[in-house]
């Protein structure tokens, strides 16, 4: 019987050393060029004082790295570990005679079969290989779609002003490569059928919001923004893996887990022009597939196309940041996906004059407020949208209902659903203004906007805000899409992985 073989993975090096002595401040360095057998640099080689256990630093991603020596006396060793390779350990009095450590490749006996450890850099192109994208969509498509669960929990001075939960289908043209800098053909809409909403409030939690966003030259606000699926994009075109790894710093990281697990951080001469996100994190590959299991964003800040600063303030820092932690599913096929996503979001500035965004906050005064928006999101499968239903039409009546989204309210169903995010606090402050069962009854199957309100827009008739048809037009088209997408059902109170 063939028994696995865990492999307890060494993080690799191989290195060229310099030594030189400041003379005038008392420290000594020693720079360090760390390769394999073939002289390739190995990228992410533990340096560690041995006696201590203390790591002391890492290769970069050209085998380098440098430290210290007069910290350690000549007795002292250190030893080098890289993932893949045999640890190979020298006192602080040998290194200062070598130029080049080359690192031995481990190999393992199982039952017959050799199984001959991977280096960092083929595992990170194991798992970028497959993460390619497919083609470009010529023309704007919905290919993906699936069972999908929406929550957000807005903040403003500590006081919840909003709590949605959202359970209905998520569709989008998928993880394509981008037509042009506006990313066009790109496609990604939440359509609910069942909504739990509570009403909308000021700032001060006093009233409700009437209208639901305002963009004016001094304030600007939207209440329905989510910034989730912006921020799912933003992933798929530029984090570590999706983009070329050139623009992290990307290391190893020490865990109790199985699998790979990986500290990364964007390289600040390379945001934002080569690269739009300014980010810290990590990510997880899986031991045997070599797939991207997980990624957590310590913080992200973004640029995408779709949210514009001004030209001559293109290196200000975007007015949010956000964390966030995001898991990933692949289809049958191999497509990836986004399995689930949460962030959080800070509002660091006020928009002010300074920033022209089309991605605006839930409230206006965002800095002053302390607006904090949580969002999370759920796919529970990703399927192929039908040939005959990636149309014009069906993109269409998609959109339309996107833009103006209704949802009935059933306590069964949210009885039933997993809760995404702890909505106990923001329960309790909107209760406050009114019973937040009553608030739910009375938005349920309510639009989100006042009629006509986006813009005059109504996709209908092109009569803009004349149409007085418009809650008619809208239930028309929601039914004429669950007729060729039927209502899903609930996948019932197992959470979500």
């Amino acid at each position: 019987m063939v028994r696995y073989l865990l492999l307890c993975c060494l993080w690799c090096y191989g290195f060229s050393t310099s030594l030189h002595a400041q003379t005038n401040s008392g420290q000594i360095t020693q720079k360090l060029h760390i390769t394999d057998t073939r002289s390739n640099p190995i990228f992410g080689v533990y340096v560690i004082h041995k006696a201590q256990s203390w790591l002391i630093t890492t290769t970069d991603i050209d085998g380098e790295c440098e430290f210290r020596t007069d910290w350690f006396s000549p007795e002292d060793t250190i030893q080098f570990q890289g993932m893949g390779y045999k640890v190979i350990t020298y006192t602080i009095a040998e290194l200062k005679h070598l130029r080049k450590i080359q690192l031995e490749d481990l190999n393992f006996l199982l039952d017959e079969t050799i199984v001959t450890s991977i280096s960092m850099e083929e595992l990170l192109n194991k798992a970028m290989n497959q993460m390619s994208k497919p083609i470009r969509n010529q023309v704007p498509l919905c290919r993906f779609y699936g069972r999908s669960q929406y929550e957000k929990i807005t903040e403003y001075r500590n006081l919840a002003l909003e709590s949605r939960r959202e359970f209905g289908y998520y569709f989008t043209s998928g993880n394509v490569r981008c037509k042009n800098v506006w990313d066009k053909a790109f496609r990604s809409y939440f359509i609910p059928t069942h909504s739990a909403r509570s009403f909308n409030l000021t700032n001060d939690g006093s009233d409700t919001l009437s209208p639901l966003y305002i963009t004016t030259a001094e304030t600007r606000f939207d209440a329905g923004t989510r910034k989730i699926f912006t921020l799912m994009r933003t992933i798929q075109l530029y984090a570590p893996l999706f983009n070329s790894l050139r623009f992290y710093e990307i290391h190893p990281r020490e865990s109790d887990s199985l699998d790979y697990v990986f500290n990364f951080q964007t390289k600040p001469s390379h945001y934002p022009d080569d690269i739009r996100i300014s980010c810290k994190g990590t990510f997880t590959l899986d031991y045997q597939t070599y797939r991207l299991k997980s990624m957590t964003f310590d913080y992200i800040d973004y640029q995408l196309f779709r949210q514009v600063i001004l030209t001559d303030r293109r290196k200000t820092a975007s007015p949010f940041s956000t964390q966030a932690t995001l898991t990933f599913g692949y289809t049958p096929e191999g497509q990836i996906y986004i399995r689930s996503c949460k962030q959080e979001t800070r509002w660091k500035h006020d928009l002010g004059k300074d920033f022209i965004l089309i991605e605006q906050p839930s409230r206006m005064h965002p800095a002053s407020g302390k607006l904090i928006e949580k969002e999370a999101f759920y796919c529970y499968e990703y399927l192929p949208v039908k040939e005959s239903l990636q149309t014009q039409s069906v993109l269409t009546k998609i959109h339309v209902i996107q833009r103006n989204p209704a949802g009935k309210y059933e306590p069964e169903i949210f009885r039933t659903l997993p809760i995404l995010l702890d909505n106990t606090k923001a329960t309790a402050d909107l209760n406050r203004f009114k019973e937040i069962e009553q608030q739910f009854q009375e938005n349920s199957e309510k639009t989100y906007y006042p009629d006509n309100y986006i813009n005059g827009f109504n996709g209908f008739s092109g009569r803009g805000r004349a149409d007085k048809g418009y809650q008619l037009n809208l239930q028309t088209v929601r039914r004429q899409l669950f007729e060729q997408f039927p209502i899903p059902e609930t996948p019932g109170t197992a959470k979500p992985d």
